[in-house]
This record gives structure tokens, sequence and C-alpha cells, in this order.
């Protein structure tokens, strides 16, 4: 976190995730998906996501307005990372309609708050 008791916006992962409640970063195993380390977020050379964000400029997917709905987009909504967050009952398009709504530094309260990397769609 900041020392000025501001958000790290930078532990907001180009798709939704809070790097902050990560074990993995907690850990310092991982620096996130946003830096070019070697330890950056485990498969993001897989991701399709983090290459879109960087070529448009855009800090996460909540920026972009290319489509309607995040839902809408083939390359933040692929068949297995849908299949994925089905089974773990979780939703990253929901931080990001989060952050739209109300802004990266309230996703990040909230986050720290539940402790979350990201969204949960069970009742908890």
């Amino acid at each position: 976190m900041k020392t000025n008791n501001q958000p790290d916006i930078a532990l907001i992962s180009y798709c939704g995730f809070y790097c902050g409640a990560c074990p993995k970063y907690i850990k310092k195993e991982c620096s996130g998906c946003k830096g070019d380390a070697s330890d950056c977020a485990v498969g993001y050379k897989t991701c399709k996501v983090r290459p879109c964000c960087i070529k448009s400029g855009f800090d996460s997917c909540a920026s972009c307005d290319k489509y309607k709905t995040i839902k809408n987009c083939k390359i933040y909504n692929p068949l297995l990372v849908r299949f994925g967050q089905f089974i773990t009952q979780t939703s990253r398009r929901k931080g990001i309609e989060m952050i739209k709504e109300k802004g990266e530094s309230e996703f990040i309260r909230f986050m720290m708050d539940k402790n979350w990397v990201t969204i949960k769609t069970k009742k908890q």
C-alpha cells in the first residue's frame, strides 16, 4: 500500500484482480501483472488481456469502451476462463464493473475489506 493512505492502484490487474490479497504477491513470489520482471503474474505470458490493455494504454479493462459490456469482449471472456469462474464461483467481470461504477480506490477498499483477489459470486 502507499504510505499516504491512498490505495495503490498498481495492485489492480488488467483484468480486475486485486493483487494485494494474492498469497503469491504477499509472499513476494509474484510482482503482479503490471511489471516486466520474470516474477510477474504466473502465466501472464499466455494472458491475452495484458497485451491488449498495454497496447491500448489502459490501466485495466475498466478503461475500455469498445464494447457496451465487458461480457462481449472475446479477449476478456474466453470459454476456459468462464468455465473456471463458474467452478470457483468468482467473477473478475464484476470487479471491472465495480471499477467502472465506483472507481479504483473504492474497488481496492472493498477488496481489502473482504481480503479477496477476485469477486466471489457465492455468498460468503
